[in-house]
Parts: structure tokens; C-alpha cells; sequence
């Protein structure tokens, strides 16, 4: 099986790469994104590092996508946490959303997309069996937006609105990107580094730091799952 292994922060993805050591086969640029291709399993996987934010991952994704077909995506990196998880918890996604996609002021829904049947898109496939099956996995709702999220008042908003779990910056766009190439199989696997608030900054750049096999380390568990 191939698979697509989508990082967005240059910080996250080498480390990633290093810490998979002798598995990378090949080094190399799609596009502007540096990109490396492994084995495992008996999988072949590329992963690519396309760029923090939403329009960064919908045209990373887009790109990837159109480049190679693949049986299925898997997205990774830190994630704040918002109900149920704490720092250093690894939450698989049962679904995720745009949280920052606003039309209410014309009588949409939140997150509500026009023209779009689904704009909440699931995550329930062989690889999020994979994951959930994974000792210590847990599974919630993702929800995304183009900040980090240190608001408590915000951070309770999409509680109550989306019932998520964690937050982050890409996995609705890419979740969205794979909905809209035709169901492609997605999920996003995310290791919480913070607590979404006001000392979540401080978290954030300790996880970064210190913990530098958690994106292999999530990956390869996944891989020997599937």
C-alpha cells in the first residue's frame, strides 16, 4: 500500500526524517517542499512537509494528491488541547472541521461551507481502525483554524459548538482536500503540546524541543497496525 504522510512544520518534519534514520530511502523537493520517501511494513509512504496554516496544507495536499495516487493520507504534528486530553496525550481524529469558517451573518451554520453536502468530514476508514487499535491512542473531534489558539473564551466556543477535542492549523483544510479529491481515505494523528491558553506558548516550544521521536514514533506504530 502507499501512503501520504503530510507534516506541516519544517520543526516537526526533521526530526521526523531523523529519527526514522535508515528507513529514509530518498531525499528530494516536490515543488517547493521538502519531501522524503520510506519503507515499512511492507508500505511505501512519501512524506512531505508542506507549510503551517490552512492554505498551506490545502495546496501541499493538493499537490501531493495530484503528483501520485495514494490509498490513503495520514496527517500528524502538535495540536493544542481543548477537552479531554492533556500535554503529551496522542488523540486520532473521528472527524475534523474548520472551525474559523464563518457564515453566520448570512444564516449559515458554523463551519457551514455553500455548495458542500459535508463541511464536518469524517474520519472512520482502515486507517483510523489502525490507530484507535493502538494502546494509548485516543480518538476525538479536530477542529482548525488559522491561529494558535490561546483563548479561553474562543477555545470554549468551539467546545460548545463542534465538540472538539484539540485544535490546530491544518487538519480541516487537508481533511477538506481529500474529501473533495473524491473520499480519500484521511486521518489526522496529533501529539498534544499545550493546553490552548495563555501558558500554551511555553508548552508548546518545551514539546518541541524535548520531544523529538513523536511524529516516527506515531507513524510507525500506525504502519504496523495496517
Amino acid at each position: 500500500m502507499n501512503y501520504l504522510i503530510l507534516i506541516a512544520d519544517i520543526d516537526e518534519f526533521n526530526p521526523c526524517k531523523e529519527s526514522l534514520g535508515s528507513l529514509v530511502k530518498k531525499e528530494y523537493t516536490l515543488k517547493h517542499m521538502p519531501a522524503f520517501d520510506f519503507m515499512y511494513n511492507g508500505h511505501s509512504c512519501t512524506c512531505v512537509c508542506f507549510g503551517i496554516g490552512k492554505v498551506n496544507a490545502a495546496m501541499g495536499a493538493s499537490i501531493a494528491l495530484c503528483e501520485k495516487e495514494y490509498d490513503g493520507v495520514i496527517n500528524t504534528g502538535w495540536s493544542g488541547a481543548v477537552s479531554g486530553v492533556v500535554k503529551g496525550d496522542i488523540i486520532v481524529s473521528d472527524s475534523v472541521v474548520e472551525c474559523d469558517f464563518d457564515l453566520t451573518p448570512i444564516g449559515r451554520l458554523p463551519g457551514q461551507k455553500p455548495g458542500q453536502t459535508e463541511y464536518i468530514y469524517e474520519c472512520k476508514n482502515a486507517l483510523y481502525d489502525a490507530a484507535v487499535s493502538i494502546e494509548g491512542f485516543k480518538h476525538g473531534n479536530l477542529g482548525t483554524g488559522d491561529f494558535f489558539l490561546t483563548d479561553a473564551e474562543r477555545k470554549n466556543k468551539y467546545k460548545e459548538i463542534f465538540n472538539i477535542s484539540a485544535f490546530d492549523m491544518e487538519s480541516g483544510a487537508l481533511g477538506a482536500v481529500c474529501y473533495l479529491l473524491g473520499d480519500i481515505p484521511f486521518i489526522s494523528i496529533r501529539k498534544i503540546s499545550d493546553s490552548a491558553d495563555d501558558v500554551g506558548v511555553e508548552d508548546y516550544k518545551d514539546s518541541v524541543k524535548t520531544d523529538i521521536t513523536a511524529f516516527s514514533d506515531i507513524i510507525l506504530k500506525t504502519l504496523e497496525k495496517l
